[in-house]
């Protein structure tokens, strides 16, 4: 084998070998607790992590929809899966999207626009209850909005961050979206709509609907 051929086919070899250093340089700069968290909550990117709450959220208005004993329970846990995904992604995941997107400041204003929307509608929805007068016309009436901001989503926002940010990156960003839905508020409230209100709501705010979620489950036992 001649020299240059040898010379290729070492290149060729070390490809691999140097491509996982790089990734492994790129997961060994991210935060200590970042990597701890992402240990913990494990390796999900975020991208699947909020794109499969999409699908749990269209099922959940279906469920929420039917008549029967368990209409409370869906409508409650509709209401609480739609409550932790906004206030992850307004908390984490536009902020990221505005630094590191083309245009993302323009995006991601146009999605707080949309959540701020919506949430005004859940809020409605949230007084009316399953069991109030227009409750199915409430519940259609987001359905709609939630699902048109969730396909904008998932086309101009979450499709630009998987090819924007490395996947040790996306991985850790799940992570922290994960963490931040253990401890987030279970109820819309009307001026927790961007990343400085939804930090500082999420220890406040998320005890409290917690605590009020289990009392009221009690009383309904």
């Amino acid at each position: 084998m001649g020299t240059l051929t040898k010379q290729a086919a070492l290149k060729t070899a070390t490809k691999p070998s140097l491509a996982g250093k790089a990734t492994a340089r790129t997961a060994a700069t991210a935060p200590a607790w970042s990597r701890r968290a992402m240990r913990a909550l494990g390796g999900e990117n975020v991208v699947d992590v909020l794109t499969r709450q999409h699908r749990q959220i269209r099922l959940g208005f279906l469920r929420a929809a039917l008549p029967g004993p368990w209409r409370r329970r869906n409508f409650d846990r509709l209401m609480r899966l739609l409550a932790v995904h906004e206030a992850a992604e307004e908390a984490h995941v536009h902020p990221v999207a505005r630094r590191v997107l083309r245009h993302g400041r323009e995006l991601a204003a146009r999605r707080r626009a949309e959540e701020k929307q919506a949430k005004e509608l859940l809020i409605a929805l949230w007084h009316t209850g399953p069991d109030g007068a227009g409750y199915l016309r409430r519940l259609n009436e987001v359905r709609r909005v939630v699902s048109r901001h969730a396909a904008r989503e998932e086309r101009e926002e979450f499709q630009a961050l998987r090819k924007a940010i490395s996947l040790p990156r996306l991985r850790m960003l799940g992570a922290e979206v994960k963490f931040a839905q253990a401890y987030a508020p279970t109820r819309p409230h009307r001026w927790v709509n961007n990343e400085a209100t939804n930090k500082l709501a999420a220890p406040i705010l998320g005890p409290v609907d917690r605590a009020l979620d289990a009392l009221r489950r009690r009383s309904a036992s």
